[in-house]
């Protein structure tokens, strides 16, 4: 069974594979997810679309949906999963 869906819990899966020591201080929706933000690197992105598509049941497809746009922030990725979600 998924969990609701909702930009915090976006964010509580964001936070917890990112790890206590790459969490910035003020964190929020819009975040960085990588440069000047939680500096997460491929792996770690990688873990987090993982970690969203089994939480919210959808399935991102890397050739349309992994660009720097849609990973950008939490905020981001909440809009590209309820996108898919939606269709």
């Amino acid at each position: 069974m998924t969990r609701a869906f909702t930009l915090e819990r976006v964010q509580t899966l964001v936070a917890q594979i990112a790890g206590p020591d790459r969490i910035p201080v003020g964190a929020g929706p819009d975040t960085p997810l990588k440069d000047g933000g939680f500096w997460l690197d491929s792996a770690s992105l990688l873990e987090v679309i993982i970690a969203c598509e089994a939480e919210f049941d959808v399935v991102l497809e890397p050739e349309t949906d992994f660009t720097d746009q849609a990973l950008a922030t939490t905020r981001a990725l909440f809009t590209l999963i309820r996108a898919k979600r939606a269709s």
